[in-house]
Parts: structure tokens; C-alpha cells; sequence
């Protein structure tokens, strides 16, 4: 499904047909994905800007290099002693009537998940053009089975010869749907047991977040020579023999300084560095210093991305996220990050930044909540439901409000899980609270 262009040069040797790729005229462009990359509480969707710096952060920092500059490890293609090749990681598309092929797991078959995996034909991998060569590298493999919302990775793949059979070193399929992590101590295609793709900068969401103002909504990974013998949650494994406190584990989570000045950057690299500000980035792998990842694509422009080498690796600090893991229902086998419990405090109209409050009370199965908002001025007032997906409209309420203090009550049997609540006035979009639903 990702669009290819290939140009080569047919040598005829005898009474043999050998074809040349010259890989200098490859262009791959990677197809949009608008499906679900994990549920929005999903520990690398929620935003850091708000968790108090590590208390080793400079530890950390000067232990990867805080005058080493920041490497985006993705565009285009770079050139390897002559020899054209693909930068950044590519993914795969596929859908429901993809073939199911074999696959083995070499250097870790007792922490993979088993084959047969639905690979297409001609997948596209990490570092070739073509996936029949077979120079070395991390060599991953990203296929997404949009149907399902499926998400299959591995690394050190190899093919047979017409791509029937295909072995790697460790196979790990996740539920895009789902907040579950791999089993503790399990590894998968990243050093650090998590996924890849949920964690690469994608074009499409950089413009997709241009268009809207916003940033990338997840964390985007990052590598380090030399890393700590531990872990941090969600990450479930680690691939060092090094002791030394200082160094970084995996799963350490590092954010752009709140006062670095973006503004001399263009608007696509302002995107990526407000997502450095806010999801930040997280160790994933061993590899070059402060060396972050992104997916292969035509699409982008090589020159624009080096002037992220500006950065340092002083310009970031890391970020403390046990705040997350001290909250009542958090589950250190789930990735989701258990939501504050509501504060309830009396509602007054000196309260008049606070949009609106929810109170909620459980019995018998029956959900009972009351939401408090405070509206600046008349206006018709629409308060929305929905399930996580924003698909499900479970209450709707269009009313005109006045001014000040104002409150709605509901009841419903929902099911356990997370939710949303929308605020608009006059269809002005005035905020969303999640909130989650307790078994």
C-alpha cells in the first residue's frame, strides 16, 4: 500500500536475467494511518509537561551528552560509502484479506508471539530499498493490520527467497485498542519491550498537527549508547549490564525545557518540538546518543530536519513519573495512567476559571454523575458522552443556560472503562474531562 517508483538497470548475462536496483531513484512515500494508536490514557499518549523533573536529571543528561547535539534518525535516504539507503523506519498496511505467512523468531523464541503473520508481499524494511537484500542492520519490520487494529513488529528479518517464509529475532504483536504491556521482562522489537510505530514522528501526523495547531499526541523514541541494567514502567525489559545509577533505563522519559525558544524553526519542526515539550521522548534502545526516530519518507525535507541539530542534549531534562504510579488503581501489567480522583470542592462563582467539576457515585452497577460548570455568559450549553473513541453518544444534553453557576445530573450503566465529557457553549469548545468507570 505505500507507494514505490522504481527505476533500474537489466543486466543480461548469458543466458541469465539479472536485475540491478539502483536505489539512488527509489522513492517510497508512507500511506496515511488514521486509526487508533492505543486508548488516549495509554501511558504514552499522556503528556509529561505537567511531572516534576527527575531528581538524577542531570545525572542522566550529562551521562548521553548534554553538549552532544539531538539526531533525527529519519527522512529520506543517506549515503553509506556509495551505497544509497533508506533512513528512518518504515510501516506496512495491510487489511483483512492479507495472507497469512510463516514466520520463526531466532534470538528470542520464547518471548515472541507466534506466526503465521499477515506480510504482505515486497514488505518494506528498515534500511533497504529492496527487502531482498540482505545487509545488516535493526532491519525492522512494522506491518498494521488496519482491519483489526493489529499492530506487528519485528527486527532482524530476513526472507527466503520469493518471500514465503521469514524468520526474526523477536516478535511482538499489539492491540491498538488495548492498554496491555508485554509480560515483565519480555523485550519485543525495541530494547525496551515497547512498540515502535506508536512512537516514530510520521509526516502525516506532523501536518495533521500543523493544520490544527497542536502537537504529535504520544511520546517519540530516542536511543543511548550506553543504558542502565532497568526498567520504568510501561517499558518491561532492558539490554545492559551497566549498574551505574547515572545511566538512563529504559522507559526514561526526557522533555524539552518549558523556556527553549522554538520560534526560529519552521512551522513543521515547531510541531515536533512542542511534542518534545509536552509528550517528550522516551529511551527505547541502545544506539548513538540522543539519536530520535521517525518514519522513511519521501515526504520529507532532509535539510528542514537538520536544523534540529540545534538542539542539545542540555536543552531537555528527565522527568519523574512516579506521580502516575501513586495514584490509587494504578496496575503495573497495564499501560493505562489511572485518572486523578475528581476533587470536590465547593463550587463558587469565585471558581470562575474552572470550567466545569464532576462528582460521581457507583451503586448496584448504576453510574450516578453530576457535573458542575460555570458559564460566563448565557449561551446554549451542550454536554456530550461519548466512549474514548468519541463513536459511542451515550448522553447529549442542548440547553440554554445563563450565566454563573450551573449543574446537570445523569445516570447511566456503563460498562468499565474510560470516558469523555465534552463542554460547548454556543459551539464554542470549552473542555473535555475523561474520567474512568471502575469495575
Amino acid at each position: 500500500m505505500n507507494s514505490t517508483d522504481p527505476k533500474s538497470i537489466i543486466f543480461l548475462l548469458g543466458n541469465s536475467l539479472i536485475a540491478t536496483f539502483i536505489s539512488v531513484a527509489f522513492s517510497y512515500t508512507m500511506d496515511d494511518y488514521s486509526g487508533i494508536v492505543f486508548p488516549v490514557d495509554h501511558a504514552l499518549n499522556t503528556p509529561i509537561d505537567s511531572l516534576p523533573v527527575h531528581p538524577g536529571s542531570q545525572n542522566f543528561i550529562n551521562s548521553i551528552g548534554a553538549n552532544t547535539s539531538l539526531h533525527p534518525d529519519f527522512g529520506t535516504q543517506w549515503d553509506d560509502d556509495g551505497t544509497i539507503r533508506m533512513i528512518g523506519i518504515p510501516y506496512n498496511l495491510v487489511g483483512a484479506d492479507q495472507p497469512l505467512v510463516p514466520i520463526t523468531f531466532t534470538l528470542y523464541d520464547d518471548e515472541s508471539d507466534p506466526g503465521p503473520w499477515p506480510i504482505p508481499t515486497n514488505p518494506l524494511i528498515e534500511t533497504v530499498f529492496d527487502w531482498r537484500d540482505t545487509d545488516d542492520g535493526d532491519r525492522h519490520m512494522l506491518i498494521i493490520d488496519t482491519s483489526r487494529h493489529l499492530l506487528y513488529e519485528t527486527g532482524n528479518v530476513i526472507g527466503n527467497s520469493d518471500g514465503t517464509e521469514w524468520e526474526g529475532g523477536c516478535g511482538a504483536v499489539f492491540d491498538l485498542n488495548s492498554n496491555d504491556l508485554r509480560p515483565a521482562g519480555w523485550t519485543s522489537a525495541d530494547a525496551a519491550g515497547l512498540p515502535v510505530f506508536p512512537l516514530l514522528i510520521r509526516y502525516d501526523e506532523v501536518n495533521s498537527a500543523l493544520e490544527k495547531g497542536t502537537e504529535i499526541p504520544h511520546a517519540i523514541r530516542f536511543t543511548a549508547s550506553v543504558t542502565q541494567k532497568a526498567y520504568i514502567w510501561p517499558a518491561r525489559h532492558y539490554a545492559s549490564n551497566s549498574t551505574d545509577v547515572n545511566r538512563p533505563p529504559m522507559g526514561l522519559r526526557f522533555r524539552l525545557k518549558a523556556d527553549y525558544d522554538i520560534s526560529g524553526f519552521t512551522p513543521r519542526m515547531q510541531v515536533i518540538l512542542k511534542t518534545f515539550k509536552k509528550y517528550g521522548l522516551i529511551m527505547a534502545d541502545n544506539g548513538s546518543n540522543w539519536y530520535f526516530q521517525g518514519t522513511h519518507d519521501d515526504h520529507w525535507d532532509d535539510s528542514e530536519l537538520r536544523t534540529l541539530k540545534k538542539l542539545r542534549g542540555s536543552d531537555f531534562e528527565a522527568v519523574d513519573i512516579s506521580p502516575w504510579m501513586e495514584r490509587s488503581g494504578f496496575d503495573p501489567n497495564s499501560a493505562a495512567v489511572p485518572q486523578v480522583s475528581p476533587v470536590r470542592k465547593p463550587f463558587t462563582s469565585s471558581l470562575s476559571n474552572q470550567v466545569f467539576s464532576l462528582q460521581q457515585k457507583t451503586k448496584n452497577g448504576q453510574n450516578s454523575f453530576l457535573i458542575r460548570h460555570f458559564l460566563k455568559k448565557d449561551g446554549v450549553v451542550s454536554i456530550k458522552v461519548t466512549d474514548l473513541r468519541g463513536r459511542k453518544l451515550l448522553v447529549q444534553l442542548n440547553e440554554f443556560k445563563k450565566a454563573g453557576e450551573n449543574s446537570y445530573s445523569f445516570s447511566a450503566r456503563l460498562s468499565p472503562g474510560v470516558y469523555l465529557i465534552r463542554l460547548d457553549c454556543d459551539k464554542t469548545y470549552l473542555e473535555t474531562v475523561k474520567f474512568t468507570v471502575m469495575r
